[in-house]
């Protein structure tokens, strides 16, 4: 196949990508162990246990990888972010290979592979198991597809193009807002002579085929992405936060080189060439704005933006280009220390804008204080015991962290925790968060025993919610389990 990224390509790629994409990896793995589980990955392991076509809340993809990465290396944060930090060494890579096809040499490549690697928002979904750390990459290669196509390459990257949009799919839906804005950036300009070929629609069908097992489990359960989607829009970032958080996401040194490649996309003397990739980008800017999507949504096109960048890199004078990798660095240091969990946990709110750190933070100490709650039952009354969460996050815990310690499984009425059903229990309740109105009707008795929290002054969503007990209820939890179903 012409034009491909064969193993004589491979060596052409400069030893300097390798290094800088193998930093990135490397140091995501060496601090993948610092503090804990992600609330979002203690309800992927558990997903992964239940495999699925589809849940509430997403694709079936990064359950699987969960399952996977449990089942070959264990039980750890570590483990489960093996495959997370490998995206981020493929996002480095592919940009420098997508910067090559630009015209940048072999400066060029590295300064793309390196923007690109420690871009904060990358950093940051490749420290932890998420469907954001799969959708960069899947982006970004569909991405470098599309870009050897419009340089004339064999037209069979189609096929790969549509793969990689199936597959995406099977991860998060926003790809489909991807592919529809390539189309139409195709053929909104020059190039959308190539959509005269039937491999173009090959691609589609083959898309199509991979999505297929999803939608179908969509359609059986009755749409809940539909619901999923009206609650997120009600969290949406807002118009003006998610323009000017695109700057931030990719840490403001680093959008210096994203904002010059995508004035090089839409006005270089080749950009015609080039065309369809600021058009698209302009699209789901508007997409998203108009859907309420959050700001990181749009975040994977940073790869092609300083794949670009690396040309305008290449034509600054010497002196302005160390200039601009001194600034690159310290873009990447800010990057770290915004993304990455470098800090002692006492100090890791310090840079956490996102509060996705802090969610890494005293999950054992909540198994702990649940334990204790459990402990304060009767012997003879612990037989049918249930921990009921408001929130997958602590039930995650509880079903990851606490069945070790011979914790009951837990139940939540949050997104697919209600899809898997209330147990069949008749024991003392253990109630976790705001279901204190939930459990009213079938425990008169119910008492808060504790408030939660962890002693580093971490803010998360478990600090200050309330541990409940019922001894006695009369009733079940099936009885208010329609009542406890809330999707978001």
């Amino acid at each position: 196949m012409s034009g491909t990224i064969g193993e004589s390509r491979l060596r052409r790629i400069p030893r300097g990508v390798w290094i800088s994409a193998a930093a990135a990896v490397a140091l995501l793995l060496a601090v993948s162990g610092r503090y804990g589980f992600h609330r979002d990955e203690l309800y992927f392991i558990v997903a992964g246990r239940r495999i699925d076509w589809g849940f509430i809340d997403q694709p079936p993809l990064t359950p699987l990888v969960a399952r996977v990465s449990e089942s070959v290396f264990g039980l750890s944060p570590t483990a489960i972010r093996i495959f997370p930090a490998l995206t981020v060494g493929v996002v480095s890579v592919v940009s420098a290979v997508m910067a090559r096809r630009f015209g940048a040499d072999r400066a060029g490549q590295v300064f793309a592979a390196f923007a690109s690697g420690f871009t904060g928002v990358l950093l940051g979904v490749g420290h932890l198991l998420s469907t954001a750390a799969f959708d960069y990459a899947l982006w970004t290669l569909g991405l470098c597809f599309l870009v050897l196509i419009l340089d004339g390459a064999d037209p069979r990257w189609w096929l790969a193009l549509g793969a990689t949009v199936g597959v995406g799919m099977q991860n998060k839906y926003t790809i489909g807002f991807f592919a529809v804005a390539l189309l139409v950036g195709l053929l909104a300009s020059d190039q959308r002579h190539l959509l005269a070929s039937p491999l173009p629609w090959l691609g589609v069908a083959i898309a199509t085929v991979i999505a297929l097992p999803n939608l179908i489990w969509q359609v059986t359960n009755g749409w809940p992405q539909i619901e999923m989607a009206d609650a997120l829009r009600t969290r949406s970032d807002g118009p003006l936060s998610f323009v000017l958080s695109q700057p931030l996401l990719a840490s403001p040194p680093l959008a210096i080189p994203a904002g010059a490649g995508l004035w090089w996309l839409a006005r270089s003397d080749d950009s015609r060439r080039w065309r369809p990739i600021p058009i698209a980008y302009g699209l789901l800017v508007l997409t998203f704005l108009a859907t309420g999507g959050k700001a990181y949504y749009l975040a994977p096109m940073f790869s092609v933006l300083h794949a670009a960048g690396a040309v305008w890199f290449e034509r600054l004078s010497a002196g302005l280009r160390r200039g601009m990798m001194a600034v690159a660095a310290l873009g990447a240091i800010g990057s770290i220390l915004v993304a990455l969990p470098v800090l002692p946990v006492e100090q890791s709110g310090t840079f956490d804008a996102t509060g996705e750190v802090g969610e890494t933070v005293g999950w054992t100490l909540l198994v702990d204080d649940i334990r204790s709650a459990y402990d304060s039952i009767p012997p003879g009354e612990r037989d049918g015991a249930v921990v009921f969460t408001d929130s997958y996050g602590e039930a995650g815990a509880v079903d990851v962290l606490g069945r070790a310690q011979g914790l009951p499984a837990a139940a939540s009425g949050h997104n697919n925790y209600w899809l898997w059903g209330p147990p069949d229990s008749h024991g003392p309740i253990i109630g976790v968060g705001s279901v204190a109105l939930l459990l009213d009707s079938i425990c008169p008795d119910l008492a808060e025993v504790a408030t939660l929290g962890n002693p580093y002054g971490v803010e998360n969503e478990v600090v200050g919610k309330p541990l409940l007990l019922c001894l006695d209820p009369h009733g079940q939890l099936s009885d208010i389990w329609d009542e406890a179903r809330h999707f978001n």
